[in-house]
């Protein structure tokens, strides 16, 4: 079993503003973090299987989950249960941790 996860091996896709790095990823794991760069709107989602915990390392989002919406900002958390509505607006570095992992068949694109 792997323990460590060299920055460099991890998977990275990007949408709409949006960067998302893989560090701790595959169907062996229980969970998975990720660090994202948002630089815009990370359009409204859905997860249909994973608890989501994101904290802001450094920038400001608008943060809605559910019909709630607040500022976040370096040093702050939020947690998104699965199958709750959420985006994030703004300019951001950010880690998600995904519990069970991300996967993309259980996302659902949310209006």
């Amino acid at each position: 079993m792997a323990y460590y996860f060299p920055g460099a091996d991890g998977v990275e896709r990007s949408f709409s503003g949006v960067t998302i790095r893989n560090l701790i990823a595959g169907p062996e794991r229980t969970v998975s973090v990720a660090a994202v760069n948002l630089d815009g709107v990370h359009p409204p989602s859905i997860s249909k299987l994973s608890d989501r915990a994101y904290y802001i390392i450094h920038g400001e989002v608008e943060v809605t989950v559910g019909s709630e919406t607040f500022v976040a900002s370096s040093g702050d958390a939020v947690f998104v249960p699965k199958t709750t509505r959420h985006s994030l607006v703004g300019k951001a570095e950010y880690v998600v941790v995904n519990v069970p992992p991300f996967d993309p068949s259980a996302e659902e694109a949310a209006d």
